[in-house]
């Protein structure tokens, strides 16, 4: 049985989680496994908050005072964390949906999702998470970890639903973009939808073997377009996306080792960060 991962907080993604979770369980005959982690506290940062309380000359009452706080505040963030449950099913009940599973879990929110995917067939994750909505044009960081340690193809959520009828497929020959194309040119997610393969790079051997590679694979899907545009890559790839009116890009994700990454930066990561569609990344 195919499988949805959906993951959701207390952002402004939250409900734009859930409805592309349902297009694609729609379109997929797939259920909906519905995820919210509370998040565990750092076990260091929250000791030095009680050393410092010491350090201040606090007496045991103080003490057993924060005790009882952060005790309260556990038991608000479960309350919250049902409440957002019970609200997503409630809304996929009102899309039509009835295989769905809660997920309420303690722990580290990267670590659950890459253990919870692994019964999973699509990961969904919004662009930011409930402490960096105040943050426009910021890629949150669990997301950006949650991209690089999955094995499944992750959908990062855009603000707001839009069935993806025109779909840009970023492509460079290696073998994360050759995944998503085979991806998107077979899956019934896209056969109703134009797909606009796009290449930046410059017109050599290489890159025309690349491409005819691509065509192959498009040649039974309906609609299909290929290009090769010379520059750089994320600002060939938003021209596409812009040009055409696209309303989803699929693309391979972190191509390149971490360290290069770190030192040249990442166009996943751009793409990401600065889309306002959403993005479906394939490892």
């Amino acid at each position: 049985m195919t499988r949805i991962l959906a993951c959701i907080d207390a952002s402004l993604y939250a409900t734009s989680v859930i409805d592309h979770a349902a297009w694609a369980a729609g379109l997929l005959d797939a259920e909906i496994e519905i995820l919210h982690v509370i998040q565990r506290k750092d076990a260091v940062a929250a000791r030095r908050d009680l050393s410092g309380a010491v350090g201040l000359g606090a007496k045991s009452a103080l003490l057993e005072e924060l005790v009882r706080i952060d005790e309260s505040e556990g038991k608000l963030a479960q309350e919250q964390g049902r409440t957002l449950l019970a609200a997503a099913r409630s809304h996929l009940a009102e899309l039509g949906h009835e295989r769905i599973t809660l997920t309420h879990r303690h722990g580290g929110i990267v670590e659950t999702i890459v253990e919870r995917e692994t019964d999973a067939d699509i990961v969904v994750i919004g662009k930011r998470g409930a402490s960096a909505d105040f943050a426009k044009g910021h890629l949150g960081s669990k997301v950006e970890r949650v991209v690089r340690q999955s094995e499944k193809p992750v959908l990062v959520a855009a603000r707001a639903f839009t069935k993806p009828d025109i779909v840009t497929i970023a492509f460079d020959g290696g073998p994360s973009s050759r995944k998503a194309l085979v991806y998107a040119a077979t899956s019934p997610l896209f056969s109703d939808a134009s797909l606009h393969i796009v290449m930046a790079g410059r017109e050599d051997t290489t890159n025309q073997a690349h491409l005819n590679w691509a065509r192959e694979i498009l040649t039974m899907h309906r609609d299909a377009r290929v290009s090769l545009i010379d520059g750089k890559a994320d600002e060939v790839i938003m021209l596409d996306v812009t040009r055409n009116g696209a309303n989803m890009l699929v693309m391979g994700a972190y191509g390149h080792s971490p360290l290069r990454t770190m030192l040249v930066g990442s166009t996943t990561t751009e793409m990401v960060r600065s889309c306002t569609i959403p993005v479906l990344l394939f490892r």
